[in-house]
């Protein structure tokens, strides 16, 4: 429907820029003058949208290119720009926001984000089961339960919006596919937060200082 309004609105102009140009008529001048401003401000909407996509495949084609020749990624240096949750009001910030793809189909998050094959992935909970020991089990044994086969590293202390918590690593082949996992899990009596990030085992030690960065900004309510 778009697309012949579209197509008969050009058509329409270049019949009133022809006649207003060869009969020099007010009316088909007029015509022509109305019929292209429409068209202009689709001209202007399709060189802010070409633009913005440039931009995001020149960062996009620039990281993957650092990580072909074994460099630190883009985003260690990186302009941070937090973002909110939802289901509890913490904040979490990304490395250009603007080459992230934020993606609300995965209910178990309540946050996603990807930039190509790294994603980030919050489960934020208003309801506390304790300890970090504790959601480390369990986030372990979720684990456990979707992929074959998998291992974990031993999880290790690590301080986040001063607190402890814990963070470990964990290679997993799900669906055929072998991902490699950072997870980073806290809990008290408030509140339950798991940060997953991965991407695939080649990369994995290109963006693991990434996720570093991004899961230390992570900020609870106070």
């Amino acid at each position: 429907m778009f697309l012949a309004l579209f197509l008969g609105l050009c058509v329409f102009f270049v019949i009133a820029l022809v006649n207003a140009l060869t009969t020099r008529r007010k009316g088909w001048i007029i015509a022509a003058a109305v019929s292209s401003a429409p068209l202009f401000l689709l001209f202007i909407f399709f060189m802010v949208a070409f633009v913005v996509g440039f931009k995001k495949g020149l960062e996009t084609s620039t990281e993957i290119a650092t990580a072909r020749r074994d460099e630190p990624s883009q985003f260690l240096t990186a302009d941070m720009t937090p973002v909110s949750g939802n289901s509890i009001p913490y904040e979490i910030s990304l490395p250009s926001l603007n080459a992230w793809e934020r993606n609300d189909s995965h209910p178990q998050f309540d946050c996603f984000y990807s930039y190509r094959d790294a994603y980030v992935g919050v489960i934020a909970e208003g309801i506390g089961v304790g300890t970090p020991e504790r959601i480390c089990d369990i986030s372990q044994k979720n684990l456990a339960s979707k992929a074959s086969p998998y291992s974990v590293t031993t999880p290790v202390p690590i301080q986040i919006d001063s607190q402890t918590w814990l963070t470990y690593d964990a290679t997993a082949t799900i669906s055929g596919i072998q991902v490699k996992y950072r997870f980073y899990v806290y809990a008290d009596s408030n509140y339950t937060i798991q940060i997953i990030m991965w991407t695939g085992p080649v990369l994995f030690d290109h963006y693991a200082p990434v996720f570093d960065r991004i899961a230390k900004s992570f900020k609870l309510p106070k």
